[in-house]
């Protein structure tokens, strides 16, 4: 399990870096980074990290989880992409 849990970090630290507002390579951040709060991305964001996450990791995420704090870091979406895909097994 833990190589899932690395590539899922990686693919989707990548996808964000990708996607950054702010464009200095001397960013530093780590997982537990509030990404929106601190002007990396904005809300628009939020559904392409929605999309991203449900087609790159094979998972739905219901209505009830799409809240700004399931996104608002790499933590945050690990802990409930593998608790998604835990119920789903």
């Amino acid at each position: 399990m833990p190589g899932v849990e690395v590539s899922f970090r990686t693919k989707t630290r990548d996808f964000i870096e990708n996607n950054m507002n702010v464009f200095d390579d001397d960013i530093d951040w780590t997982d537990d980074t509030n990404i929106f709060t601190s002007g990396f991305v904005n809300s628009t964001f939020a559904m392409r990290l929605l999309n991203f996450l449900e087609s790159e990791f094979s998972i739905t995420i219901p209505d009830d989880e799409i809240l700004l704090s399931n996104f608002s870091s790499v933590d945050a979406m690990w802990s409930l992409t593998s608790k998604l895909q835990r119920g789903a097994a």
